[in-house]
C-alpha cells in the first residue's frame, strides 16, 4: 500500500511544482510527451548511473572513499540532465517555440523525472510508519521534505530547455549538472539539534532556484521563437 500512496504523493508534488510554470502557449500533446519522456528518463538514469559506477570500480582511487561520492554525484547529475532534457530540446527543434513555452516543456520533463526520484524516498518514509522509533510528526516531515527534491529537477531542466531557445545551451547544461551534484552532496549533511540540516539547505536552495526561474517567465514569454 505505501507503494501506491508514494506514487500518488510524488505525482502531486510534481504537478504542484510544474503547473505554475506552464505557459499559455503550451501545446498539451507536447506537454504530455515531455512529462512521459521525463518519467522514462528517470528509469534509464538509474541504470546508467549503476553502469557508470561499475565501469569505475577497477579504478580504486576514484571508486572508493569521499572521491567516489563526488564522482557518483557528478555522473548522476550529468546523466540525469542529459536524459531528461532530450525530449524538450527535440520538441523545440521540431516546432517553433518561444522561450517561455520551451521552459514549460523542460519543467514538465523535470517533473516527470522527479516523480521517479521522489517516489522511492516517499515509499521508504511511509514504509517506516508503525516503527517504535518513528512518530507521525517525523513521518510527515520526511514525506513533505521530498517535495523540495522535486523542485530542483523542474528548475534545472526548465532552465536548460529555455536556453535551448534563447542560446547558451552548453553553459546552462553544465550549470544544471553542477547544481544537481551540489544538492546531492548537501543531502549528506548531519543532523543539527535533531533537524536534518541537508533537508533545510535543500529546501532553501530549491525555493530560491524556483523563484529565480519563475522570475524569468515574463521575459521568456516575450523572447522570439526558433524553428527548424
Amino acid at each position: 500500500m505505501p507503494q501506491y500512496y508514494s506514487v500518488a504523493i510524488a505525482a502531486i508534488y510534481a504537478l504542484i511544482g510544474f503547473l505554475p510554470l506552464a505557459g499559455r502557449n503550451i501545446r498539451r500533446p507536447w506537454l504530455w510527451v515531455s512529462l512521459t519522456a521525463g518519467i522514462i528518463a528517470g528509469f534509464f538514469a538509474r541504470e546508467a548511473v549503476k553502469l557508470a559506477a561499475e565501469a569505475l570500480a577497477p579504478y580504486t582511487l576514484i571508486a572508493t572513499g569521499p572521491t567516489a561520492t563526488v564522482v557518483n554525484l557528478v555522473i548522476a547529475g550529468a546523466v540525469g540532465e542529459l536524459l531528461k532534457v532530450m525530449a524538450p530540446l527535440a520538441i523545440i527543434m521540431l516546432a517553433p517555440t518561444d522561450a517561455g513555452t520551451g521552459m514549460a516543456y523542460g519543467a514538465a520533463a523535470g517533473a516527470g523525472f522527479g516523480v521517479i526520484v521522489v517516489q522511492q524516498g516517499v515509499a521508504l518514509a511511509l514504509g517506516l510508519v508503525g516503527s517504535p522509533f518513528i512518530t507521525p510528526a517525523s513521518t510527515i516531515v520526511a514525506v513533505a521534505g521530498w517535495f523540495f527534491r522535486v523542485l530542483p529537477h523542474i528548475v534545472t531542466t526548465g532552465y536548460v530547455a529555455r536556453a535551448g531557445v534563447r542560446g547558451g545551451l552548453g553553459g546552462a547544461l553544465l550549470l544544471a549538472m553542477l547544481v544537481q551534484a551540489a544538492l546531492g552532496l548537501v543531502e549528506g549533511l548531519p543532523l543539527l539539534a535533531g533537524i536534518p540540516l541537508g533537508l533545510v539547505v535543500t529546501a532553501l536552495v530549491s525555493i530560491a532556484l524556483y523563484v529565480y526561474l519563475w522570475g524569468l517567465r515574463p521575459r521568456a514569454a516575450g523572447e522570439s521563437a526558433v524553428g527548424p
